[in-house]
């Protein structure tokens, strides 16, 4: 019998677990302990602050855009949005622009507040750079991207209206509908 066997065991299994622990990317520059956004858009914190999915959604024909992004309040205090610039284009900002302490103020086509920017100068797919001023907060420079209206963004940009959203030259008889009786 052979003794190589039962010495090279010891060597194997010492491989295996420098095999699975070299596998885990464990310390200070770990991947899963660094912030990420899971989503499309990107997100930025100022102090107690905190802007999350950050974009612009645009057909990519009419030259105009939607932000898209949430800001949370994580503070104590209330805060307000004083200002949303970009120097890809100019944005009209409406709505109030309070951000109450400890809550999330969502932005979108049909929110209030809502942001749009006209004379977008980036196309979809390509890079905008978003800018937010705060009452009480250092501001906050986005390097976001312009999502396609398409997808999951359609419903965020006002498209052409659709033959359902026309108003029809012909009448529409409802006088034939009638209510239904209730017996008692």
């Amino acid at each position: 019998m052979s003794r190589t066997r039962p010495a090279l065991a010891p060597v194997l299994l010492a491989l295996s677990a420098l095999v699975l622990v070299t596998g885990c990317a464990a310390g200070l520059q770990a991947q899963t302990i660094k912030p990420y956004s899971p989503t499309d858009g990107v997100m930025g914190n100022s102090g107690t602050i905190r802007v999350l999915n950050a974009l612009v959604v645009a057909d990519g024909t009419s030259g105009t855009g939607v932000v898209s992004l949430t800001i949370v309040n994580r503070g104590n205090e209330d805060d307000s949005l004083t200002g949303l610039t970009s120097p890809d284009g100019t944005v009209d900002l409406t709505g109030t622009g309070d951000l109450p302490a400890g809550q999330a103020v969502r932005f979108g086509a049909a929110t209030e507040p809502s942001a749009t920017i006209s004379d977008l100068q980036s196309k979809p797919g390509e890079n905008i750079t978003l800018v937010l001023t705060f009452a009480r907060t250092r501001p906050i420079r986005l390097d976001t991207i312009v999502a396609p209206a398409t997808g999951a963004y359609a419903d965020l940009t006002p498209g052409p209206a659709t033959p359902a959203d026309e108003p029809s030259d012909t009448p529409t008889d409802e006088s034939s509908a009638s209510p239904s009786e209730s017996t008692s």
